[in-house]
């Protein structure tokens, strides 16, 4: 029950298995696999950590009748769903000046990410 609750909370989030995985820690993609699938259970202590980043009531996890519909906390944005690394590189580009800015870009536009074989779900 736990991890289907999981797995329909993180779609709804529109996240993929890594990109939660990331966010609670570095869990990898079979950690979150074995836990949607009910093979294994997420720790206690995890549960407000993950219904804080998939932006659902703790209870949520525990009610059997509460809906994932009825459960959100309150609006997110894309943004609150950056990993570590993502903020980092905001908060370094915001410090830059103009110059560093533009050749940032430039260095990141220049090297966009290979497309997967199969995208994790």
């Amino acid at each position: 029950m736990v991890g289907e609750k999981i797995k329909k909370a993180r779609l709804l989030a529109g996240l993929t298995q890594k990109q939660f995985g990331e966010m609670i820690g570095g869990k990898g993609i079979s950690t979150v696999s074995e836990w949607e699938s009910g093979k294994r259970s997420p720790d206690i202590e995890l549960l407000p950590v993950i219904a804080q980043i998939l932006n659902v009531k703790p209870s949520f996890f525990v009610d059997e009748a509460e809906d994932v519909s009825l459960s959100f906390s309150s609006p997110r944005s894309e943004y609150d769903f950056l990993t570590e690394q993502e903020h980092t590189l905001i908060n370094a580009y915001r410090a830059a000046d103009e110059r560093a800015r533009e050749d940032a870009l430039e260095t990141l536009l220049k090297h966009p990410k290979k497309k997967e074989s199969q995208s994790a779900i």
